[in-house]
């Protein structure tokens, strides 16, 4: 049989074949860990929009430098008010989750395949003392929120800031006057200015840049 025979049933059936090329694509990106993290940081940012703006002020994927000087840091949410600076770190994750507040490491179980990952509070304290150094302004005025979405359901005890609802009532849970209103606009016009300075592809490939050093050196 020649080429030209072995070709003529895939081109006359081209626009089924590049229909189910379509669907295989867009099944790849949807499944990807990058798409399943930016959908987790616009569903928390859709939520966090319902968050009174006289009292809150939103800035979403920041990057800082790290507080060791090796290379950046990526935030996923930083929520400024009177009643402290909110450091939300978003998991968009589903099955069970086990960790505990010491562990190095999490696991994430979707029958029986397991698959580990950081510790998210000690990747969130990073994040913290990044906002520390970068606005000067002490630790005790932030609070670290780990907010998984996506269904995970937690099948070991988790200190209180790990949720997987309730993301606007453990905010305004937070009633004690931290910050006074001129600390409350510095920080907020710092994180603006960092957030229109940010030139957001050349960040991110720095920093997947630097982590694959940090975690092959």
């Amino acid at each position: 049989m020649s080429l030209q025979q072995l070709l003529i049933p895939l081109l006359s059936n081209w626009p089924y074949f590049a229909l189910l090329l379509g669907f295989y694509v867009l099944f790849k990106v949807l499944a990807s860990a990058s798409f399943k993290g930016w959908n987790g940081e616009r569903m928390v940012c859709r939520d966090l929009n319902r968050l009174d703006p006289q009292l809150y002020r939103q800035f979403h994927d920041l990057y800082l430098p790290r507080p060791d000087g090796q290379g950046s840091t990526q935030i996923d949410h930083v929520v400024v008010s009177p009643f402290g600076i909110f450091v939300v770190e978003t998991k968009n994750y589903k099955g069970w989750i086990f960790g505990s507040e010491k562990q190095a490491q999490w696991t994430q179980q979707i029958f029986k395949r397991k698959h580990r990952f950081q510790n998210p509070l000690r990747q969130n304290y990073l994040h913290a003392k990044a906002l520390t150094q970068f606005l000067d302004i002490p630790e005790s005025h932030f609070h670290s929120l780990v907010f998984f979405i996506g269904g995970a359901e937690f099948k070991t005890p988790m200190p209180g800031n790990v949720l997987n609802r309730g993301l606007l009532p453990w905010i305004k849970s937070h009633t004690t006057t931290l910050l006074d209103p001129d600390a409350v606009q510095q920080a907020s016009a710092r994180l603006d200015e960092l957030h229109r300075a940010t030139n957001r592809k050349v960040a991110a490939r720095d920093h997947v840049k630097a982590l694959k050093a940090r975690t092959t050196g």
